[in-house]
Formats: structure tokens, sequence, C-alpha cells
């Protein structure tokens, strides 16, 4: 008498749980291995996304789909629907179609039928705790365990990915030296991490249609105030924000008299950039907070740029020299600059300032810069964290939450979102591998 089908919740249990026992094959013969299982939907559309599967050496992404019955995938119409062009793989307790089922796009989709691959009885399954290979890692939570019982080890991974991920931005501003004077370099890395992400493209345009040495060449040998109008006048005139309505007039913190002289000075500066200018559409302004709008962070760049300076690059390296580098470094940025707050520049070091040192240090064979650097960068404290990190602490963490206290476990945390979390990749995750030993080892 054959064995009553469970309920499709307890077929997405097995799944995710990976409760099978290889080898496994498919209904036509060809060898299956799951890489990924993927992440249980809970909801519309396929049970399982993103997931990677093999067959027979041929890698495979997309969604996983389980039935208690073969034919349920027609009585369930996913035959008509696109939103099921991306399965896979058609896992079923019963064989009663005795094909593969097609997908709305005319792909045939293979099936393993699930009571041949359990490795013990179903009875042994349900009720009982559910085992957490590395194929269940990243559904619940990935490392409660190292949380509550190892968090140097945690951390430790942490900064490791992070020190991966400087790594990763230091080749990329050594890729730019390469090609651009190192000056151009740094300007146009202020203005992209000025931009944030939703006015990062735009940012960078204005960088690149307004080089560093044509904005430093009509600055030299000015006063303070008359820099800050010029490069306020030559950076928003080229961003399309000029003539400054009232509220962007009240946005900038700028009287009548100085609003004038930022538009008389691109008037007679931005000769050269007229007919290229960025166009308003570029811009993401919805939902912007008025700290982060783009034309404050525009007259940011403008207010740094006014001070009495030996050049862009040489007094980044004055400010870096000194003992307490940091502090230093958040005066050069944020001192009489009521654009730019502490927390947004502590960003800018991390991401910005520290890359670039330790990238033109070792371009001009600078070593005492280039360790200059490296100290700054195991030293720096932790930021306010966004909400990508604290999502992250909480995947990781549980119940068991640890305190991120410093910038590279920060970014740290960045990395593993964008490199194993996002691409569903937690196979290869330091974080499940720490978690998976440490419960074999209990």
């Amino acid at each position: 008498m054959p064995i009553a089908a469970p309920s499709e919740l307890t077929l997405s249990q097995i799944w995710n749980a990976q409760w099978l026992a290889p080898p496994l094959r498919l209904i036509d013969g060809r060898e299956l291995r799951v890489i990924y299982r993927g992440v249980w939907t809970h909801g519309l559309g396929p049970d399982f996304s993103n997931a990677y599967i093999d067959i027979d050496g041929q890698l495979r992404g997309g969604a996983i789909e389980l039935h208690r019955n073969a034919s349920d995938w027609s009585a369930h119409g996913h035959h008509l629907d696109p939103a099921y062009n991306e399965v896979i793989l058609h896992v079923v307790w019963y064989d009663d179609a005795h094909e593969p089922v097609r997908r709305n796009d005319g792909a045939t989709v293979p099936t393993l039928l699930l009571p041949d691959h359990l490795p013990a009885p179903l009875d042994d399954f349900v009720g009982n705790p559910i085992l957490r290979p590395l194929g269940a890692i990243g559904f619940d939570y990935c490392a409660p365990t190292v949380a509550a019982t190892n968090p140097s080890a945690l951390r430790l991974v942490w900064e490791r990915a992070g020190d991966e991920r400087m790594r990763h931005k230091t080749d990329a501003v050594a890729g730019r030296l390469a090609v651009e004077p190192p000056a151009q370099t740094l300007y146009t890395l202020l203005i992209d991490a000025l931009g944030y992400t939703r006015n990062r493209e735009p940012m960078r345009a204005i960088a690149e249609r307004l080089p560093y040495d044509h904005l430093d060449a009509r600055l030299i040998g000015r006063r303070t105030e008359e820099r800050f109008e010029r490069a306020a006048g030559l950076l928003l005139g080229l961003a399309g924000f000029l003539p400054l309505s009232p509220h962007e007039q009240e946005l900038a913190e700028l009287n009548s008299e100085q609003v004038a002289c930022v538009e008389a000075a691109w008037r007679q500066l931005g000769t050269a950039w007229r007919g290229i200018e960025i166009p308003p559409s570029s811009w993401t302004l919805a939902r912007v907070r008025p700290a982060a709008h783009p034309i404050r962070r525009l007259l940011a760049m403008a207010t740094l740029l006014a001070r009495p300076s030996n050049g862009l690059v040489e007094d980044f390296c004055a400010r870096l020299d000194r003992v307490a580098a940091y502090d230093s470094l958040q005066d050069w940025l944020t001192e009489e600059n009521r654009y730019l707050g502490r927390a947004h520049a502590h960003e800018v070091i991390v991401n910005v300032l520290v890359p670039f040192a330790l990238a033109y240090g070792d371009l001009t064979e600078q070593t005492d810069m280039m360790e200059r650097a490296a100290d700054l960068w195991t030293a720096l404290p932790a930021g306010q964290g966004n909400a990508v990190i604290k999502r992250m602490v909480a995947q990781v963490c549980g119940d068991h939450p640890q305190r991120v206290s410093s910038a590279r476990a920060e970014q740290g945390l960045l990395h593993l979102h964008t490199t194993g979390c996002r691409a569903m990749r937690c196979f290869e995750c330091p974080v499940a591998h720490l978690e998976i030993l440490s419960t074999t080892d209990q």
C-alpha cells in the first residue's frame, strides 16, 4: 500500500533541510547535485528562489517547485504562468504525469522523485529537529551558535572580509591612478562619495566634464570667499541647478548676495560648459533627505576646494601625516563646512581616503604613507551603520546580537552581503563554514 503523500509544507521542510541521501537521480536517470537549495519564499510563485543545481555536470540557476503529485503542475496552472519560467527542477512525491512538465516558455522541467532519495523513513523526519547542513544555512539565522559561544571568531571573519573589500577598493583606485593624474582621481572619488547611491552617476559625470585641473585653475590666487563662489558656480551650474529657486536657495543656506555671486561666477566662467549641463532628469530627488540633496553635496565639495591650498592631494597627504590622522582628516572634511557632517565624513575616510592613500603610496613608492594608511584602517571606529549592516548582524547572530566595533567589521559585513547573501552563495560564505564547524564540534 503506497505511503500517503505528506503536505507540501512538509515537502518544503524536507527540501529546505536538504534531508536527502545522495546520489540523487532524476526520473530520466540523469545525476543531480544540489549546490544551493535556494531561499524558501513562503509566498506566491515558485517555492524556492535563487537555487543552484548541477545536472550531469551542467550548472543551472533558478527556482525549485515542489508538489505532492507531478500533475499538480498543470492543475495549478503553472504551465500558463510566466512567473514559473525560472523553475529548473520539479520535486514531487508521486510521478503521476510520467513525463517532464513544461513551462510557459515551452522548456521542459526535470523531475526529482522525492521518496526515492530520503535517508530514512518519513516518520524519522517529521517532528524531529531539522539538522542544519550547508544547504540550510541562511534561512533562519546564519551563525547563532558561533555568536553565542565564540563571538571573537565571528568578528575576526568580519574583519578579514573587510580587509578583502578594502583590497578591492584599493585595486580600483590603482586602476584610475594608472590612467589619470592623482588629483583627478581623488577629486572624482570625493564627488562620487558625496553622491550616495542614488546620485552617484550624475556626480561622476560632473567630475568627468569639469576636470580638477580646469576647476583649480580658476581658483588659484583667489581669496577664500571668492574661491567658494567660483567653485560653487561651476559645480552647481554644470549640475543644472542654476539659477537657484527660492526653495533651493533656502536649501543651500545662501543669502541673496551669495546666490548672486555664485550665479555670476557661472555666467562668467562657465562658457566652456554651456550645452553639456547635467539634465535635470538625471538627478534622483524624490525621498532624498534635505541634508543629502545634491545641491548641498556639491556645496560641500566647493567648501573643501575653497580653502587656501597647496593642491588637493598635497593637502590630504599633510593631514594623513599627522599623529591623530583620523581627527585631522575629519577636520579637513568638515571644518567650517556646514554641508558635511562628521558621520558622512567618516564614510568618506573609510571608502575614499584610506584606499586612495594605499594605492597612491604604492604608486609613488612611499612606504611610510602606506603604513600610515594601514594603521589608520585597523584603528578606524565603526560608523553609524546603515540598514544593510544592521540586517546582516541580525541575520548572522539571531538571538545573540554582537556589537560591530570597527570600520573593518562594518565593511566586512557589506562585503559578505555583496558576495554571499545577495548572490545567494551561502555555500561559499566563511560565516556559514564557521557555524558548521561549531555545530559539528558540539
